[in-house]
């Protein structure tokens, strides 16, 4: 169930977001990982432009690549509700330390919760309490743009079916 209470800036009246409900938010969800495999629990929490917090956690299966990460539960959640505009992902761990979103995971928040072109912040928090702020931008280097079509992909790799 989302979290649908934003508080507004009586100044433009824009919802706002507070960092550690988003952060409260993904630790509580973390709880609910599924992850018989790795017995490593994911939590993640996504912010939407309307002041939405959208949960999700790791979930692992028998056969290791169907698994998610909490990450795209989170965003995949949000789309679910009908919100694409995103401003920030919170990601927690069982890790004393913080854990940053893997690769596949910077790419699908690129693809999917990007907006308008908008860098998007993401909020990293171990056990320790010690935390990693950083965007989008300075973690996906030359991911794949919105923009890329199948053709593009298809062209980038063709080298690799020549004899």
């Amino acid at each position: 169930m989302p979290v649908d209470k934003p508080t507004t800036d009586c100044a433009d009246k824009r919802p706002s977001w507070n960092v550690e409900a988003l952060l409260d938010a993904a630790w509580k969800v973390k709880e609910h990982a599924s992850a018989p495999l790795s017995r490593f629990k994911v939590g993640a929490a996504v912010v939407t432009a309307s002041g939405k917090i959208f949960e999700g956690c790791n979930t692992e299966c028998l056969i290791p690549v169907l698994g998610v990460c909490a990450e795209r539960n989170a965003i995949n959640h949000a789309l679910i509700h009908g919100e694409r505009d995103f401003l920030a992902v919170a990601v927690v761990s069982d890790l004393y330390t913080p854990l940053l979103p893997c690769g596949a995971c910077l790419q699908y928040i690129q693809d999917f919760a990007r907006g308008e072109g908008r860098d998007i912040l993401i909020i990293c928090e171990g056990r320790n309490s010690a935390r990693i702020v950083t965007s989008l931008d300075d973690l996906l280097k030359g991911g794949f743009s919105p923009d890329t079509s199948v053709r593009d992909l298809q062209q980038s790799f063709s080298w690799s079916c020549e004899e």
